[in-house]
């Protein structure tokens, strides 16, 4: 007999924000590594696949092009955008490349290559709290120039490099989680030896400048975002997620129930939760996820918008609440959004909100209602 750690009002609830919507919820029980809802969208109704239509109906449902088999929690390999930005946070204070009060600065973009990742206006210099609040794209790539560049640490490009894959595997990166459903994919964090063989070996920050904000080659599977959320809500450590809760008479693997530690000192975590924390009740340097806000739960947070070739970008929100001693992680993803505050952000306030409080104030019920009601899909299935 299993008990799962699913919990299904609010499975129903987050199932329920996200029709007409292409994407996914994942909520995390940091402590203990618990899924507590994993929402996939779109949607089916699971009795299409019992009776004599059964095959039938899964090669209907096969043929749909928005793919409502595909699991997009744990298949779906997105890049993470500024959700990604924690993580090279935390890399350059381990590795000692910057302090947790090195600012850089920042002029509409990265001026080290003139402009480019552009960001938008704030107040510059920054710190690291500061860069993560605001979401700043300059910060981020300068760190990585000054990790990567410098032979004062590291011999080479491709040492310097081999150690921040190290680190990105270490949080949850780059290989399978290991979650106990099947079908998980792994995401993709590359190696010096992809880059030597793509620039035969001459290339440096600049080439590649675009992973320090969640671009370029890196991809992550929405488990893979909800779980850093929880290793930040944790200050330093995480257990491999899961669903299954208890199995009668016979204990969990241990798998489920030790604690694993990326190489990065527990002791830094907390000033990248001051600046998830920062940005959604706002600092001096900007906050871009002020409609987490919520005014009796001590929310953290950070956007995500991952750039799309095939439309418009993706919206994302990663987060954790409260601020001291969480007891949710929660990472929501939606295609074709937009900014991450503009939907993904809402979404993750309601299902926080839904969790911990079981009910949805009467000053929120227009955001839920606006939630329930948008439509946003591209034209094939508008067409359907």
């Amino acid at each position: 007999n299993l008990t799962l750690a699913i919990d299904m009002e609010l499975q129903a609830y987050g199932e329920k924000l996200m029709q007409n919507k292409l994407g996914g919820i994942v909520m995390i029980e940091p402590e203990t590594g618990e899924v507590l809802c994993m929402v996939s969208a779109p949607s089916y109704d699971p009795s299409l696949l019992v009776g004599r239509k059964r095959g039938k109906n899964h090669l209907m449902l096969q043929r749909d092009p928005s793919k409502p088999l595909f699991d997009r929690p744990l298949m779906a390999q997105y890049p993470p955008g500024s959700t990604f930005k924690p993580t090279q946070g935390l890399i350059f204070l381990q590795e000692q490349v910057i302090t947790p009060e090195t600012r850089y600065t920042c002029a509409h973009g990265y001026t080290f290559r003139g402009g480019k990742p552009a960001c938008h206006g704030h107040p510059s210099p920054l710190p690291l709290s500061g860069a993560l609040s605001t979401s700043c794209n300059s910060f981020f790539p300068w760190g990585l120039h000054d990790m990567l560049d410098s032979r004062v640490r590291y011999p080479s490009v491709q040492q310097a490099f081999d150690v921040w894959k190290d680190h990105m595997v270490s949080m949850g990166y780059g290989y399978k989680l290991g979650i106990d459903l099947p079908g998980e994919k792994r995401g993709y964090i590359p190696n010096s030896k992809t880059y030597d063989k793509i620039y035969r070996g001459r290339w440096n920050s600049s080439t590649i400048i675009s992973i320090a904000i969640g671009q370029g080659e890196i991809l992550a599977t929405p488990l893979q975002i909800c779980n850093l959320a929880a290793t930040v809500a944790n200050r330093g450590y995480f257990i491999t997620p899961h669903v299954v809760k208890e199995i009668q008479d016979t204990p969990l693997d241990t798998l489920y129930t030790r604690r694993r530690y990326p190489t990065i000192d527990s002791h830094y975590y907390e000033y990248v939760a001051e600046g998830m924390r920062g940005a959604v009740i706002g600092s001096p340097y900007g906050a871009t996820c002020r409609g987490a806000n919520l005014p009796d739960i001590e929310v953290c947070g950070k956007t995500g918008t991952a750039e799309n070739p095939h439309g418009k970008d993706h919206s994302i929100f990663m987060g954790f609440a409260p601020y001291h001693q969480p007891k949710v992680a929660i990472c929501v993803f939606v295609e074709n959004a937009g900014f991450g505050a503009t939907y993904a952000v809402p979404i993750g306030r309601l299902m926080i909100e839904k969790y911990l409080n079981r009910e949805i104030p009467e000053a929120d019920k227009m955001l839920e209602e606006t939630m329930i009601n948008t439509v946003i899909l591209p034209n094939y299935a508008l067409q359907q």
